[in-house]
């Protein structure tokens, strides 16, 4: 590491050495350059000479005139042209055919000078063609070297890139156009790459104790994790390694963000939550995105939500005939609408008719209407309310619009010959402790016990956990509690969530929808729970404060716990039972659950409207509890895999 440190030192001198030349004034750099060239003019008239005659020449009495002013002629030819006009910079092609014009005039001058001053030996004719290619390597050859290491100064500021593979390899190119960064050095974990290079720039083990030294030698600040596939617990580690380094780290986008070409892989960026929580993503399969959508009319409820809009996004990138998007609050609607509007003017996305709807989905009367006026082929329902306390605290608005709500829009899907109709349920229905949970649970009860009968709707639904920023989230709660200065407040340090971004939710839910057959419950894949704790101390982390209980300064931010709320559990689960099948889309399981014939299903349905026009909310509870839990026939486990 020794001899390492010294190498890079020696560069570091040479690259402040090459700054302060570059900085100089425009007139001393054009008066160099000039001077270059001389030199560049002498040398080719002498290789010139070497190379015909087969040996060095040294004959400097009879040709000390062409020596003298050929270099001044083709100074004069190089002016004439604009090549000392030129910033060294923005070196290019036109600049390179400008140089070849100029070092062919300069042949011709020679052919001149011999002509008109023949000197006292012999001047062969393939001597001037040797000349000229000569030149023309060494006036391109020497800009080249000036536009990479001369002017090295100007390419900002120097970072660190983790990461010696494929990615880290673009990224250094990328960066190589602008003037932004400048890689000074690799960091990698694999040490059989350390002590070479890539791309000319050295690579240096990242956990080696004396990689701070290296680093400080280099003057960085900053470090980039360039390698797209790293797992959210394998970030979460680096982030937190080079954090105690002292160093501001970025990232590149994540391989999902390639692949659909909504990022760059240059378009660095800080380390979000996102990237710790929900890294570890799939690309989807474009075939199975766009089957229940492409050239069809399509209806999102709550499409004014983090989920339902994220849902119109996708749709709209599939080229559909139409998006209906249906939502009861104004502003989420016309949030929604503008943004899809901005992007459809400039060619965003495939031309397509968007209509925005402003409905509740229990007003059966608009609802109605709507399919009898569109013609609707695929219902994404994901209109619900999912805030537990608020539910808890009013039962019956969750059973008006996740019961009967969903069952308005199923009903008329079926009656309209909609092809795919597809729920969005979330982990809370799976054993519930509060209404909002069981009031989904049951929405789910209806979708099974509908697909049981015969119609041409296939029904299916989807349950996922937590998705990242979205408005039941602790995240953005989080956020604001952090930009305030403090306290955090979770109501158990030990409390688990299941988290995933919502672009990789909204397409999982595209895909598991292309693979319904009828009455499938399909689970998503969310990785590991993770601790509240956890994700409120990497937060604090990622926004470049510091923890109370760290530093023990009044200053930093406190984690209160609050307690658990009316209704709340300690941890989610995703499975009501004990086993579930594959599907061919990864990281979609389809759950083997019982289903509830539609008969005795209407009649609690029935009790619970009552309950509603009373306003009975114990009832009410007991009513959801009681459905939520039900147990009928034994399942049939064939071709079952155990649940891990």
């Amino acid at each position: 590491m020794g001899d390492s440190n010294e190498k890079l030192r020696f560069s570091r001198t040479l690259d402040a050495w090459l700054m302060n030349l570059s900085k100089s004034g425009r007139s001393s750099k054009q008066a160099i350059s000039a001077f270059a060239d001389c030199c560049v003019v002498i040398l080719s008239l002498w290789a010139a000479y070497s190379l015909r005659h087969g040996e060095p020449f040294t004959d400097l009495k009879s040709t000390w005139y062409l020596f003298l002013f050929l270099p001044l002629a083709t100074i004069v030819i190089f002016m004439s042209l604009g090549i000392y006009r030129w910033v060294i910079r923005s070196s290019n092609g036109k600049l390179a055919r400008q140089l070849i014009k100029g070092c062919i005039a300069s042949a011709i001058f020679f052919v001149l000078f011999t002509y008109l001053l023949p000197p006292a030996r012999v001047t062969p004719r393939s001597l001037f063609v040797i000349y000229g290619l000569c030149l023309v390597a060494g006036t391109c050859g020497i800009r080249f070297a000036w536009q990479n290491f001369f002017d090295a100064g100007q390419r900002g500021e120097p970072i660190a890139i983790y990461g010696a593979g494929e990615a880290g390899l673009k990224l250094l190119f990328s960066m190589a156009q602008g003037r932004e960064y400048q890689p000074v050095v690799f960091l990698d974990d694999d040490e059989s790459l350390v002590g070479s290079t890539l791309g000319g720039v050295p690579i240096e083990q990242a956990s080696s104790p004396e990689v701070r030294n290296v680093l400080d030698d280099l003057e960085v600040e900053k470090i980039v994790l360039a390698i797209p596939s790293l797992s959210s617990t394998e970030y979460q580690m680096k982030f937190e390694y080079f954090e105690q380094l002292g160093l501001a780290v970025q990232t590149i986008p994540t391989l999902t963000e390639l692949v659909e070409g909504t990022a760059k892989l240059s378009q660095i960026r800080d380390i979000s939550i996102s990237d710790i929580l929900g890294r570890a993503e799939v690309p989807p399969n474009p075939k199975l995105l766009e089957k229940c959508v492409r050239d069809k009319v399509v209806l999102v409820t709550g499409g004014g939500g983090s989920i339902g809009s994220e849902l119109c996004r996708q749709i709209m990138q599939q080229g559909p005939k139409k998006l209906i998007v249906l939502d009861h609050a104004e502003e989420n609607l016309y949030k929604i609408t503008e943004e899809l509007t901005q992007i459809m003017k400039s060619g965003g996305f495939v031309a397509s008719t968007f209509l925005p709807r402003l409905c509740s989905v229990n007003d059966a009367d608009k609802v109605e209407k709507l399919f009898n006026d569109n013609g609707i082929q695929t219902v994404y329902h994901a209109a619900a309310y999912k805030h537990v306390p608020i539910i808890e605290e009013q039962p019956e608005q969750g059973v008006k619009v996740n019961i009967f709500g969903t069952l308005t829009m199923l009903e008329a899907s079926i009656r309209h010959n909609v092809e795919n109709f597809v729920l969005i349920s979330t982990d809370k229905a799976v054993r519930p402790t509060n209404a909002m949970g069981a009031s989904k649970r049951v929405a789910e009860l209806i979708l099974q016990a509908k697909a049981l009968q015969k119609h041409k709707t296939k029904i299916s639904m989807v349950r996922f956990g937590n998705v990242l920023g979205s408005s039941g989230s602790v995240v953005p709660k989080f956020k604001k509690q952090i930009e305030a200065g403090g306290p955090i407040t979770l109501t158990d340090r030990e409390i688990t969530r299941y988290f995933m971004t919502i672009p990789e939710a909204a397409q999982l839910v595209m895909q598991a929808g292309a693979v319904a057959t009828g009455g499938d419950v399909f689970v998503l894949d969310m990785g590991k729970p993770v601790r509240i704790e956890d994700l409120a101390v990497s937060m604090v982390r990622m926004s470049g404060k510091k923890l109370f209980k760290d530093t023990g300064n009044e200053n930093d931010i406190r984690i209160v716990e609050t307690g658990l709320r009316p209704g709340e559990k300690m941890y989610e689960e995703l499975f009501i039972t004990d086993g579930h099948r594959p599907t061919q889309v990864q990281k979609v399981f389809s759950a083997v659950e019982s289903q509830m014939e539609w008969g005795k299903l209407q009649n609690y349905l029935n009790q619970l409207d009552g309950g509603v026009e009373a306003c009975d909310r114990d009832r009410l509870k007991a009513l959801l509890l009681e459905l939520a839990f039900y147990k009928p026939a034994p399942i049939d486990k064939h071709s079952v895999v155990e649940a891990v």
